[in-house]
């Protein structure tokens, strides 16, 4: 969504796997690789290092100066990526018990970051945006994870509860923000939201 919203202009590659994971920094992906202007490459490896270099660099952080927003941003996007994470290893835990365990501990957490995220989207005045009245790193941020744990959960319809209009409208709210926003028609209709 990021490279999207902001216009930037780059290809996605996609390395045969797992034939290539040796010629990938610590053997994983996402990696972006990115020439100067001298020639020379810039290669980052981790997807949230990936996030924060791009949001930075195309101005859509909090202004650096305000060290506690800076951090507020932080925790906001950590929580999300906490959502998703948790995702991730429900798919892949076929013990019954222990993905029991575990779909419950993504339901209380789920709550806890719905309850704590519309309290701060209420403090920002439920202008469809995280900061302000503009599109910044955790509006972008939240559209990628609740689409990816759409995705990932359709099958399990009542895990997404949680993320429904009723329980989270100001979310919600932003991501008809996002929805609207032209500069994401083409991620939009990849997001199945």
């Amino acid at each position: 969504a990021i490279l999207e919203y902001t216009g930037a202009k780059w290809t996605l590659e996609s390395p045969q796997w797992p034939q290539e994971k040796v010629n990938q920094p610590v053997g994983k992906l996402p990696v972006l690789v990115e020439t100067n202007k001298d020639g020379t490459r810039f290669i980052l490896s981790d997807s949230l290092a990936i996030e924060q270099y791009l949001v930075c660099k195309y101005n859509l952080c909090v202004p650096e100066q305000d060290r506690q927003m800076v951090a507020r941003q932080t925790e906001l996007r950590n929580q999300l990526n906490d959502l998703f994470q948790m995702t991730q290893l429900i798919v892949n835990i076929t013990e019954p018990t222990t993905r029991t365990n575990f779909i419950q501990r993504f339901m209380t957490l789920a709550k806890d970051v719905v309850t704590y995220q519309e309290k701060w989207l209420k403090e920002n005045g439920s202008t469809g945006h995280y900061f302000g009245n503009k599109t910044t790193y955790v509006d972008l941020a939240l559209l990628g994870t609740l689409c990816a744990i759409r995705c990932t959960l359709k099958g399990m319809p009542e895990m997404l509860e949680p993320f429904n209009k009723k329980n989270a409208p100001l979310m919600n709210n932003v991501m008809t923000t996002m929805e609207k926003d032209s500069k994401l028609v083409k991620y939009m209709s990849t997001c199945q939201w």
